[in-house]
């Protein structure tokens, strides 16, 4: 799979989750997932960068909450479960509360669904 071919697969699995406010940033390829619910909007969940530094999906594990370190423990199961370290592919600073997974890493369908998986667990963690 190519990373267009990801970055248009992933946005239509995160659209589909649930009622989401999208947005687009005004000068790149950059979309940000925000759950909506009775209660209005969540904060953003999920981000697909498609600008050539990233090219990444980034999930905000912990959103709103800037000082929580959830974001560690959660790119190490995701790092383990595809086979990849972030710091050894991307060189920008990486926040505590984030998750990082290069769209170069999810190379087939396989692990395209694991990858959905996985979202989708984090998903329903910050929807509850």
């Amino acid at each position: 799979m190519n990373e267009l071919q990801v970055f248009s697969e992933l946005h239509k699995f995160l659209a589909g989750l649930g009622p989401m406010e999208i947005n687009l940033a005004p000068k790149s390829l950059t979309l940000g997932y925000s759950p909506r619910s009775f209660r209005g909007k969540a904060p953003k969940f999920a981000t697909l960068y498609g600008e050539k530094r990233y090219n990444c999906l980034i999930l905000h594990v912990d959103p709103g909450n800037k000082e929580s370190t959830k974001g560690k423990i959660v790119q190490k199961e995701i790092q383990q479960l595809l086979h990849f370290n972030i710091i050894e592919m991307r060189n920008f600073s990486l926040k505590n509360h984030e998750v990082y997974i290069p769209f170069e890493v999810i190379d087939s369908k396989n692990r395209l669904e694991l990858v959905k998986e996985f979202v989708r667990v984090q998903y329903n963690d910050v929807i509850r």
